[in-house]
């Protein structure tokens, strides 16, 4: 399988990438792509319903309605992913869809603001990260084309504070509140001249240093309303072009549960080349990622920072589900690092948090074991 370019993050410093510059996407050419679109369905030819699409609502809060689906009538939160997990070809077995059934939930309705609907169609949880797909229906004479790397990106918030999108983490304890990524992916849309567009919204715990892990968890039922106040197109240049405006508010923090095996971690370690040891504490394999805690030899400094190490999850059928060897550093970078002066101790006093978010989910009763540093820990799923 693929690698997330966040899992192959070096710890090494890099040189500087310089983006290219591009022309932004003005208000009169959306305009323009939008009129064209209109007159080509007029025209002729079938509107086909496609994909999904966002659309805001009114202030108003809306609890997620849990689908109850059956062969035949719906389709269950394994079928309404599995598309964004196979955009570059793969296949998911029969395995991997049942695993996100019993880990994900599909929904049902959505909220109407102003002529337009959000829709949640179906999500998908670990205690490290959280999918959810969106279906985004902009207002009736709207289109929403394709866009490419000239004309912009669909964005779900604007360029000021009152258009943001915000996850409402104030119930977790803490003077302030965990941090998290997050990211969207816009799917192959059939219909190109239709107002309807479907995402995926990606969120993932941020990994930090220290004794503690972060307090937030996707799947542990604690409430986490997430705000989303329209659609906007950003310009290769950071502009912002609004599509519409509204307020949507759901809590995605239900209807989810922990499907995960911790790994023995006796005795494991491994050594960079640079000469510093990491100590697995402690790790925990789910569906959707593996992370853990690590205590590490290294000590702060500006040159280089401690990475997890080399792991790699083996299947009962003799196939790698993954393999993430540890960065080595380029002979240029590490020309440019004092080794001589690299701060290491003779303890695992820096502690650090780890999480490896897989490209595809992972059948847990297919496991076989997994090697850390060359040392393999067996897998039994109970």
């Amino acid at each position: 399988m693929k690698r997330n370019i966040s899992d192959l993050l070096d710890c090494y410093l890099e040189e500087d990438l310089e983006p290219n510059g591009v022309q932004p996407l003005s208000s009169r050419r959306i305009k323009e792509m939008t009129m064209k679109k209109i007159e080509k369905k007029e025209t002729g030819g079938t509107l086909r319903r496609l994909p999904s699409r966002i659309v805001i609502g009114v202030a108003a809060a809306a609890m997620l309605t849990v689908s109850a689906f059956a062969a035949g009538e719906a389709l269950g939160a394994g079928e309404l992913l599995r598309s964004y997990f196979t955009q570059g070809g793969e296949e998911l077995t029969q395995g991997q869809v049942q695993t996100m059934d019993a880990i994900g939930a599909a929904f049902e309705g959505g909220v109407t603001s102003s002529g337009a609907t959000l829709t949640p169609l179906a999500a998908l949880a670990d205690e490290n990260v959280y999918y959810l797909r969106l279906r985004v229906q902009a207002p009736e004479g709207t289109v929403l084309p394709d866009l490419d790397e000239d004309t912009g990106y669909y964005q779900l918030f604007g360029d000021t504070a009152q258009e943001s999108m915000d996850l409402d983490l104030s119930a977790y304890p803490g003077e302030y509140p965990p941090g998290y990524y997050v990211d969207f992916s816009w799917l192959p849309d059939q219909d190109p001249g239709d107002n309807i567009k479907e995402a995926v919204v990606k969120f993932q715990v941020m990994d930090g240093e220290g004794e503690e892990s972060s307090p937030l968890k996707f799947n542990d039922g604690v409430s986490k309303p997430l705000t989303i106040r329209g659609l906007w197109v950003q310009s290769p240049d950071k502009g912002y072009t609004e599509i519409f405006k509204g307020e949507f508010i759901f809590d995605i923090g239900k209807n989810y549960e922990s499907r995960s095996v911790d790994l023995d971690c006796t005795g494991l370690s491994y050594q960079d080349k640079i000469g510093y040891t990491v100590y697995p504490q402690s790790m925990t394999l789910s569906p959707l990622s593996l992370s853990g805690q690590f205590g590490c030899t290294l000590m702060d400094n500006q040159w280089v920072g401690a990475g997890m190490g080399p792991v790699t999850i083996a299947l009962k059928d003799g196939s790698t589900f993954f393999a993430q060897p540890n960065y080595e550093p380029e002979p240029q970078q590490l020309a440019r690092i004092p080794l001589d002066e690299i701060p290491i101790s003779d303890t695992p006093d820096t502690r650090f948090r780890g999480t490896i978010v897989f490209d595809e989910p992972l059948d847990l009763s297919q496991v076989d074991y997994v090697e850390y540093g060359g040392q393999k820990i067996p897998v039994e799923v109970k």
